[in-house]
């Protein structure tokens, strides 16, 4: 099984309007990817200079799969919009 984790950081005038559209979005993708296993998305509860402010946490059966996940129409779909509110994006991917 393979975890990734993926935690995003909004430009500073667009966290209060956008947060909720990115994790409306990011929470409609296992509907439209049957690859996902398990998905978590949740928002950030404490502010500080090192926190990011929505995390998401899901996992795959293989490798593979999170590499053709990565490739679907939906996910590059997400990752325009992403990037029209997101400053900084961290991303951890294990296998476990």
């Amino acid at each position: 099984m393979i975890k990734h984790i993926v935690l995003f950081k909004f430009f500073e005038n667009k966290k209060e309007s956008d947060t909720k559209i990115l994790m409306d979005k990011l929470m409609k993708l296992p509907e439209k990817i049957d690859l996902i296993r398990s998905y978590e998305v949740g928002a950030n509860i404490i502010e500080g200079p090192r926190n990011y402010d929505v995390s998401l946490i899901a996992t795959f059966d293989t490798l593979e799969d999170l590499k053709v996940y990565g490739k679907t129409e939906p996910h590059i779909e997400f990752l325009k919009y992403m990037d029209t509110v997101v400053i900084d994006v961290k991303v951890l991917d294990y296998e476990f």
